[in-house]
């Protein structure tokens, strides 16, 4: 089984977590894999409150991604897998995938079929990075996206 450094593990719906973490949790046994964790809140779909919250629009995206957080920790914990890096992001999914990819350069993405927004990960149940492929997928979608090669 090949060893992994840097492991990513991105959470686009609540329901999503459980199945993931105990796939990964499977991976990184005795392993020194760094893992992180990444619930990415879409806060580009939906209807815009006429509330009071919608005149403050990120005021309703901090309390979902604190109840997010607090709900990321615990599935955490259950998988003990505590240790991992855990992040709650809010906005458009495609952007804040292309940011963590390319901030974090992982060895390995583990997601679900249908895990990646748009079928980005062509229904494979654990996709294998190449940065550069990946981050060129979503290129195509997010034009606006400021990419820093190296």
């Amino acid at each position: 089984m090949k060893t992994y450094r840097r492991i990513l593990v991105p959470i686009f719906s609540a329901g999503q977590t459980a199945l993931l973490l105990h796939r990964v949790s499977d991976l990184v046994q005795g392993g020194s894999a760094k893992l992180l964790v990444v619930r990415i809140l879409d806060t580009h779909s939906g209807f815009e409150s006429d509330g009071p919250a919608g005149m403050l629009p990120e005021e309703a995206a901090v309390r979902r991604a604190r109840d997010a957080g607090k709900r990321l920790d615990l599935q955490l914990a259950r998988h003990n897998l505590a240790w991992a890096e855990a992040r709650v992001l809010w906005r458009d999914p495609k952007a804040a995938m292309a940011e963590v990819v390319e901030a974090w350069s992982p060895d390995l993405v583990v997601t679900i079929a249908g895990g990646f927004p748009d079928g980005f990960a062509d229904g494979a149940d654990i996709l294998k990075v190449d940065r550069r492929n990946l981050l060129g997928r979503l290129a195509d979608v997010i034009l606006d996206f400021p990419f820093r090669h190296a």
